[in-house]
């Protein structure tokens, strides 16, 4: 690794690797040639017809059918992990093991102990980590954080948060590893519900304890193979939080919510004002506050431009939408920058350790009928 260049192998060749090599590949052109430069040294996948297809298809000099040799790599400085839950954990230690860095997809690993085990290896180890709650790099939410800070809405009391897709309303929809607890863990509750946690802790703060309910709407579901497979995690789930600072919330992750084919949206409400935020909105946030003078209720619109979080960047006016895949180039930008100025990338592996608990205290709870369980 130079200060000007960093050399990356893509563990995976899925949806997350296209995500993620759209990102590097142009994270300078959006942020300018300060940023060091992301050499896409090689791409990991067992099958060798698939490895070859994505590094054609993705841009990547070479690649490869062992993640272990990618790792080793001497060309190699970041180890990128878009792989399913359960082949998380064994890259992202043997990358920790040769002192680099690592950028991991959501959620972490498939329990808190693996998480536990690869956030110690990796502190350990000094090493740069970075996991992918992509929707932490909003415009709309750097303006919520910077109105909060500035206590425009005085002390937080209430959040309200919903992920909710229509992907699996369908029972055509065929059983893959994100239905099977053993490669995915969670189910919504884990590939949707992690990132309105993450979103919570952001702009709330820490969660003390949840109370959870679960259910698995569409119990079985046939194969590629035309096997007959039972889903085993959850499709739907809703829970209560409690947070360090005495706020309450509730939040709701589905995959089968019929109407919504893609929310991510919250409020967060404190005794002097309240914000309203939806992804598919992502160009607005909408605001309410004492401060505004203001002699009717109601929320008002700011378009969110360049003066909030990475926007001008990308835009030099204000108004326009900014998409999953450009969040996903300030997230790349996020990480090559701390790796390049040695500091620690946000959200790392330590903040993504407390979402898998929270995840865990959540499942738990819904076990045990909605009781309350201490994160």
């Amino acid at each position: 690794m130079t200060k000007t260049s960093i050399g990356v192998a893509v563990i995976g060749d899925g949806l997350m690797a296209k995500e993620h090599t759209m990102a590097l590949r142009n994270v300078r052109a959006v942020f300018g040639a300060d940023v060091p430069q992301p050499r896409l040294e090689v791409i990991v996948h067992p099958d060798a017809d698939r490895a070859r297809a994505a590094a054609e298809q993705y841009g990547v000099a070479r690649w490869s059918t062992s993640w272990q040799d990618a790792v080793a790599d001497p060309a190699v400085d970041l180890v990128d992990i878009v792989t399913p839950n359960i082949h998380h954990r064994d890259p992202a230690l043997a990358a920790a093991s040769a002192r680099k860095h690592v950028w991991c997809e959501k959620p972490l690993a498939l329990t808190s102990d693996d998480a536990q085990a690869m956030t110690d290896a990796a502190e350990a180890a000094g090493v740069t980590t970075l996991v992918g709650f992509t929707y932490l790099q909003n415009p709309g939410l750097a303006l919520a954080r910077d109105l909060i800070r500035r206590g425009e809405l005085g002390d937080l009391f209430s959040f309200t948060g919903f992920f909710s897709a229509d992907t699996m309303i369908d029972p055509d929809v065929p059983f893959t590893w994100r239905t099977d607890r053993a490669l995915a863990g969670g189910g919504a509750l884990g590939d949707l519900g992690s990132h309105m946690i993450s979103i919570a802790r952001n702009v709330v703060g820490g969660v003390s304890r949840v109370s959870g309910l679960s259910r698995t709407v569409i119990g079985e579901r046939v194969d590629r193979d035309g096997m007959r497979r039972t889903v085993d995690n959850d499709d739907h789930t809703l829970a209560l939080l409690e947070f360090d600072n005495g706020a309450i919330g509730t939040m709701q992750s589905s995959r089968v919510q019929t109407g919504r084919a893609f929310e991510v949206s919250f409020v967060v409400t404190g005794t002097k004002g309240a914000i309203r935020f939806n992804q598919q909105d992502s160009h607005v946030l909408e605001v309410s506050l004492e401060s505004d003078g203001l002699d009717t209720h109601g929320f008002r619109t700011i378009e969110l431009g360049p003066g909030h979080g990475h926007f001008g960047h990308l835009w030099p006016m204000s108004g326009i939408n900014v998409g999953l895949h450009e969040l996903k180039i300030f997230e790349a930008w996020e990480l090559l920058q701390a790796i390049a100025e040695g500091r620690p990338a946000s959200p790392d592996f330590r903040e993504a350790l407390e979402i898998e608990r929270t995840i865990e205290a959540i499942e738990r709870s819904a076990l045990r009928g909605g009781e309350w369980q201490l994160i």
